[in-house]
């Protein structure tokens, strides 16, 4: 049995989501990072707020793997805010998708 699976490399990005509100949590559009594999990086010109990444975090396991085209989740890309006062989103857009193998990320055996 083979132990390989796939996931997507993303990248999380600030836009403007809704333009009728500023942006107020010190977002600055363009502010990137990236996810790989279970690795985050953030580029050395760019930076990412705690609160803003923590707003994302949640979906990125899901927005890595495989979904169905009527999935949700491979539809939707933008994740407002949690201040409802600021017009920021963070687009994920998956990359490459790559290839990882269970034993190298898990110390528990396939069944």
């Amino acid at each position: 049995m083979s132990d390989a699976f796939e996931l997507y490399d993303l990248a999380i990005e600030v836009v403007h989501y809704d333009p009728a509100k500023p942006l107020v949590c010190q977002h600055t559009l363009g502010d990137v990072f990236y996810v790989k594999g279970s690795v985050i990086e953030i580029p050395p010109s760019k930076a990412f707020g705690l609160c803003a990444m923590l707003a994302v975090l949640p979906f990125v396991p899901a927005k890595q793997r495989p979904t169905a085209d009527t999935d949700w989740m491979s539809t939707d890309a933008v994740i407002g805010c949690t201040d409802p006062n600021c017009g920021a989103g963070f687009r994920m857009s998956r990359l490459e998708s790559k290839t990882y193998s269970h034993a190298d990320h898990s110390a528990e055996p396939l069944a």
